[in-house]
């Protein structure tokens, strides 16, 4: 193969183990390599990590981050809205995500991102295609930023968690996984940490389709 795309094998090998070290391939020194396959397995494993730390993240940002970087976001955010209403999901305001660890100001738990954004960037990817996800993104970003605009961190960690469980399961909805479960948990991206509604806390919520 290196041959064929005139290149030596020296980079291509070093190719191959960093695509080994980010999750994406199957490499074994001297028997080659194989490309690795999403299955609904590998996705709930990553997505269990993700939900964990960004929901650690959400609720130290809750407390942490600065009102005038809330305004920031909140700023750029509502620039969105009009496009997204438009029916242009190019950006659904995905860099809430980033605000929520660079709020957090813990720099280990920026490592262990780290470690499976590769992973996490290629799931989201391939969620990103789902008919419905991105609009239904753009609201549930919405109420995590809500959140951290309360200073709750409860309610912070919810809507992050609710949010990324979310994603989770219509990605493997799409990848034939089992049907979603009634979940247990008080994880939500509408609700508080005391029990109030984001409507009673006079944050906009999507209206219901028809139907």
């Amino acid at each position: 193969r290196s041959a064929q795309f005139k290149v030596s094998r020296t980079p291509v090998r070093e190719a191959l183990r960093k695509l080994a070290e980010e999750g994406f391939v199957d490499y074994q020194p001297h028997k080659g390599a194989r490309l690795l396959v999403p299955t609904a397995e590998w996705v709930r494993e990553i997505f269990q990590i993700r939900e964990a730390l960004e929901g650690i993240a959400a609720r130290e940002a809750a407390v942490k981050i600065r009102r005038t970087r809330l305004q920031y976001i909140r700023t750029k955010f509502e620039e969105l809205r009009p496009r997204v209403m438009a029916g242009d999901i190019h950006d659904v305001g995905g860099f809430v995500h980033e605000e929520l660890f660079a709020a957090s100001g813990n720099k280990s738990l920026q490592r262990l991102m780290a470690l499976y954004l590769a992973q996490v960037r290629w799931f989201q990817s391939m969620a990103a295609l789902i008919p419905g996800r991105e609009e239904r993104a753009f609201w549930e970003h919405e109420g995590i930023l809500s959140a951290l605009e309360s200073g709750d961190p409860g309610w912070a960690e919810n809507a992050a968690r609710a949010h990324v469980r979310a994603t989770m399961w219509d990605l493997l909805k799409s990848l034939n996984g089992p049907p979603r479960p009634q979940s247990t948990h008080t994880y939500s991206s509408g609700v508080n940490s005391k029990g109030r509604s984001m409507t009673a806390l006079g944050v906009r919520s999507r209206p219901r389709s028809p139907g």
